[in-house]
């Protein structure tokens, strides 16, 4: 089930960044809408089960998923939860009357509060974990803020400025990882470069200077 989802999420997103050429069938409505909506709503809060990915420094990293990551614990994973926001953000971006939106905009709001961010932050900055979700995980929450940026109502400024410390940081994080990068990644789906920087570039492009000229220079270098 879990897989499917993922598929539906990415045609979606694929969809929204540009390549309606090859998904032109899959005409994004209500209908489907909704359909998504249950899944992403039903799992981001959805601790268990849970794998974690982590590494543990000693006996204090044993807690449980709210705990290490209060914004992003539901959905097996922290990327699946990061995309599932991301997927009730893109719904409620593009159908402003959509029927559940209090229902997301409650639960967004439970989420990507500032209090959560920092937890998330002090998480990355830990020396055992300064790559944690690397790259997958980053480019869903660099598309997560794009579509914050897109959604035009008032409470997706209160989420983008919530979110943007986080999102400072795994853009610095990107830069360092892309002058360290000798040859893409091109097994498998999560450490798959090629996924994560076409992610980032559509994040960075309208954005940032720094990132998007890396992301160019180091695609014509190694693919």
């Amino acid at each position: 089930m879990k897989l499917k989802y993922l598929l539906l999420i990415v045609l979606f997103a694929c969809n929204f960044a540009g390549y309606s050429q090859i998904t032109s069938s899959l005409k994004f409505d209500k209908k489907k809408a909704e359909y998504l909506y249950h899944f992403a709503y039903e799992c981001i809060d959805q601790e268990y089960p849970n794998k974690l990915n982590g590494v543990l420094g000693d006996d204090s990293y044993l807690s449980p998923p709210r705990v290490l990551h209060p914004a992003f614990y539901g959905c097996f994973d922290w990327h699946s939860s990061v995309h599932g926001h991301w997927t009730l953000v893109t719904i409620l971006r593009e159908f402003p009357d959509f029927e559940y939106s209090d229902e997301i905009l409650s639960k967004l709001k439970k989420n990507i509060s500032a209090d959560n961010i920092q937890k998330e932050i002090e998480y990355f900055n830990n020396k055992h974990n300064k790559d944690f979700e690397r790259t997958y995980g980053w480019a869903w929450l660099l598309k997560l803020d794009e579509a914050l940026r897109d959604w035009d109502s008032p409470e997706s400024g209160e989420f983008h400025l919530n979110l943007k410390p986080l999102v400072d940081l795994i853009s610095s994080r990107y830069i360092e990882f892309l002058d360290k990068l000798n040859y893409p990644i091109r097994i498998g789906e999560h450490n798959n470069t090629a996924f994560g920087m076409s992610f980032a570039y559509d994040f960075a492009k309208n954005m940032t200077r720094i990132l998007p000229q890396k992301l160019k220079k180091k695609q014509n270098n190694i693919f």
